[in-house]
């Protein structure tokens, strides 16, 4: 799998770099996952592939999905921006190294759709009082310190 970890720009085994990385994150070693998570930010299709991800496997979009071949063409359309959202904001927990991917994909979330906020302001107020924890606390990457301020600003922004 190392080889998939040194993929750029979205690919068919973007979903087998993806794995390695948080794998390797869980196992101890985030370097891997910040380094995904900085190429996400170089490549839309990669940004809408790693939301479509997560909107499959938290229950936002249909479950008829047969394999993983809606990830070359991922569609906003297909998936429930504010059950994302909320799944999202609700998993945020401080897990060295996969912090980093829910932080940044937060953020991606947020950019593309920056009404999140006044859709479900209880989700908002819980993501804003985490942000601030996660802010204090020292197991973000300076990477997604930065997305996190910005989501943190976003979302006061929307009080």
């Amino acid at each position: 799998m190392r080889p998939a970890l040194a993929l750029r720009d979205y690919t068919p085994r973007w979903i087998e770099a993806r794995t390695a990385a948080t794998v390797a994150a869980r196992q101890g070693d985030p370097v891997p996952l910040y380094d995904f998570v900085d190429a996400l930010a170089d490549d839309q299709h990669s940004e809408l592939a790693n939301l479509a991800y997560w909107a499959y496997w938290l229950g936002s979009m249909p479950p008829t999905q047969p394999d993983d071949h809606f990830l070359h063409r991922p569609d906003p359309a297909a998936w429930s921006p504010v059950h994302l959202f909320q799944q999202l904001a609700g998993s945020l927990h401080d897990a060295p190294g996969t912090v980093d991917l829910y932080v940044h994909s937060l953020y991606t979330l947020l950019h593309l759709h920056p009404w999140l906020p006044l859709a479900d302001s209880a989700a908002a107020r819980q993501l804003g009082e985490r942000a601030v924890e996660l802010l204090d606390g020292g197991v973000l990457s300076s990477v997604s310190r930065c997305d996190l301020e910005s989501v943190h600003y976003r979302l006061q922004q929307t009080n």
